[in-house]
């Protein structure tokens, strides 16, 4: 939630407006050598490697509910980690070994295959070394600025062709501030770690989506893949992730905790020395909020909040996934309010003290609608992946419309038009200029993109709704998202599925606010 265009991958970009005074008087009623520098000599992981069964997915189960383990079954050419890692005494670098079973699922044949170098991206620094390619060295290529790893295969990968692909990599965490508004960061005896490890992007028809991130965008365009990560950290130290933990030891000082986590389009870890938790179940899932003791009202504040959106999403667009959702107050940094990863999202701390001032607004309120966002990407960025340089509105103006349903459900119709009027507020911030809202999210110019997508963008789906009536809108979206569940959604396929719904064109009003034309 800002005053001014802030941040990236989903997380929340509001600005102070109607939205929000309509939801204060609601709340007031109710092998090669390094590649880059030089590495030391830390050890880059934990003395036990990641077991290598890659076709072996039990480890998953315990972390999806029952009506999602028949993907288990599914996803045959989804991607395998296998994480190592070790942090720091000091929270600022870590090492690690990586082993990621890659499938060719296009039909071109590939000779290399791309990963994507996130802290180089984001003010710390990501160095890769020993790269192997099914058991034999090979000499990687940074390219872009070392914002991408090319790794050359000796024989080409053929569609359904497999690659096991091993690389040792290290990262250098920034202290404070850092690149993409503080994503990755170590700060007050608390880490973020943001894309820390080499990520392979998404190979489509238009080739690889790698490079530098243009301005505005989210950072993660990924397959939903699989996750095992054996993290070695201070014992002292606190570790949320995406997935769940399913092993842990104690040695001396350190702790060797595992975490199982899939199917996902990311992995994210958090941790902190000063987690205090709060947890309660919804159905099948375990809901945690992890912030300071001292930060105990806005924790439970974020807990209800995450709860009840879980509840209401649930109900509208099909069943969360997990066994387990956390709410971590993290160390974000630059104005960041809220960030989403799967199974976990991060909320800025600044938000949790319930007599607090930020933004200009009471820091409930902003908590509450950027809590009830992020959860809303557990399905539109998730669960459904899409294309967020290029295609944007497709999970953030759509989040922002179901998080106006979170409102009608919990708050009625107040809540709704409360939410509402933020959209046209930001909209407002550039006169309300019919700038299409499916512009890559580089075309925007300063707080174009705040305004356009997350504000007239949601408003569009709105007259989406009503061309379509509310019936029939709310089955095509679920329809959407289950049609779409664990592959990538596209402007195209989201317009198809709603003419199949309405049995109309809607060329004119896609060209109207979607494409400009």
């Amino acid at each position: 939630m800002k005053t001014r265009a802030i941040v990236r991958k989903g997380s929340w970009r509001f600005f102070a407006g109607a939205l929000l005074w309509g939801m204060l008087a609601l709340a007031a009623a109710g092998c090669g050598g390094p590649t880059g520098r030089a590495q030391s000599a830390t050890p880059a992981a934990p003395s036990q490697p990641v077991d290598d069964r890659w076709d072996d997915r039990e480890i998953f189960r315990a972390g999806l509910v029952k009506s999602e383990q028949r993907t288990l079954d599914e996803l045959p050419g989804a991607s395998v980690y296998h994480l190592e890692v070790r942090i720091a005494d000091d929270l600022g670098r870590l090492d690690g070994r990586e082993r990621v079973r890659y499938t060719n699922q296009e039909k071109e044949p590939l000779d290399a295959v791309y990963f994507q170098l996130f802290p180089n991206m984001e003010g710390g620094r990501s160095e890769v070394m020993g790269v192997l390619v099914d058991g034999q060295p090979v000499e990687p290529v940074l390219e872009e600025d070392d914002s991408s790893l090319r790794v050359p295969l000796a024989k080409k990968l053929e569609e359904g062709q497999q690659a096991v692909i091993q690389m040792d990599f290290s990262v250098e965490v920034p202290g404070q501030g850092g690149g993409n508004y503080g994503l990755l960061v170590h700060t007050n005896n608390s880490l973020a770690l943001d894309g820390f490890y080499p990520a392979i992007p998404v190979f489509d028809g238009k080739g690889w989506h790698k490079g530098r991130l243009p301005a505005n965008a989210d950072t993660t365009f990924q397959d939903a893949s699989f996750y095992v990560a054996k993290v070695t950290a201070p014992a002292g130290l606190k570790l949320v992730a995406s997935g769940l933990e399913v092993e842990r030891t104690e040695e001396g000082t350190l702790q060797v905790v595992t975490f199982a986590a899939g199917p996902a389009r990311d992995f994210y870890m958090a941790g902190s020395e000063d987690f205090s938790t709060l947890s309660e179940m919804v159905g099948e899932t375990r809901v945690n909020s992890h912030a300071p003791a001292s930060s105990a009202a806005g924790s439970q504040l974020a807990l209800q909040t995450a709860v009840k959106a879980i509840e209401s999403y649930s109900q509208r667009l099909g069943a969360y996934p997990y066994t387990e959702f956390d709410v971590v107050s993290s160390g974000l940094e630059g104005g960041a309010s809220g960030i989403e990863y799967p199974g976990i999202v991060g909320m800025n701390g600044n938000m949790y003290d319930p007599g607090a001032i930020y933004l200009g607004l009471p820091a409930p309120v902003m908590l509450e609608g950027t809590v009830a966002h992020e959860v809303g990407h557990q399905w539109f960025y998730n669960a459904v992946g899409n294309d967020q340089m290029s295609e944007p509105w497709l999970d953030e103006a759509v989040t922002q419309y179901v998080t106006g349903l979170y409102y009608l459900d919990n708050h009625g119709r107040q809540g709704w038009d409360g939410f509402r009027d933020g959209w046209l507020s930001r909209w407002d911030r550039v006169g309300r200029a019919a700038k299409p809202i499916g512009l890559p999210a580089g075309s925007y110019q300063g707080r174009e993109y705040g305004a356009i997508v997350y504000g007239r963008g949601p408003l569009f789906v709105e007259a989406l709704a009503q061309k379509m009536g509310q019936a029939g809108f709310d089955a095509f979206l679920r329809e959407y998202v289950q049609a779409n569940w664990w592959r990538i959604g596209t402007e195209a396929s989201f317009r198809q599925l709603a003419e199949k719904q309405c049995g109309c064109d809607l060329g004119p009003m896609f060209a109207e606010w979607v494409d400009g034309k």
